[in-house]
């Protein structure tokens, strides 16, 4: 008669609850809805950018297309940015308001233009190009010396004329 060893490894069983978060065979897990799932980096970010069911503030269903608009900008849904904009023209502060709104999109741009033209300076163009027609051409300004100052000078325009845009005096009509 052979002799048999066998060998268990027994895990002590804890009683999660709803909300509890807690790390199993190198997996993180959570509890929501009585449902027992699995957590990713990306619950967070499909969190930033997913619209919810209902409003925040108000509770309403979320389900028009406007309010996919104004939940990306405002964070509530389209009947309460217009109650809150009326309250703002109510106010009479509408021109400071909307002042703020067109200065931060053009600060965004800006930014987003100086992001893409640091990148484009930094991948650089290639010296020679393939044509659909299989010939090849050659580029001149290969250290790109032409393009870095026409992007500067680029970016040093809008520059100026959003800083000039946020000095003016804004009167709304």
């Amino acid at each position: 008669m052979k002799d048999s060893l066998f060998v268990t490894i027994e895990e002590k069983h804890v009683k999660h609850i709803e909300g509890d978060v807690w790390t199993e065979r190198g997996k993180l897990w959570t509890i929501k809805n009585g449902i027992k799932r699995t957590m990713s980096k990306m619950d967070e970010a499909r969190k930033q950018f997913s619209t919810p069911l209902a409003c925040p503030n108000c509770g309403k269903s979320m389900k028009h297309h406007l309010d996919e608009k104004m939940w990306a900008i405002h964070k509530t849904c389209f009947n309460c940015v217009i109650d809150a904009e009326h309250l703002i023209m109510k106010a009479g502060k509408w021109a400071e308001y909307e002042k703020a709104k067109i200065t931060a999109n053009a600060e965004g741009f800006l930014k987003d233009l100086i992001s893409y033209m640091d990148d484009y300076n930094q991948e650089g163009v290639a010296k020679a190009h393939v044509t659909e027609n299989g010939q090849v051409e050659k580029w001149r300004d290969a250290d790109q010396t032409e393009i870095k100052k026409i992007t500067d000078s680029v970016v040093e325009d809008i520059t100026k004329k959003v800083q000039d845009f946020k000095n003016t005096k804004w009167i709304h009509q």
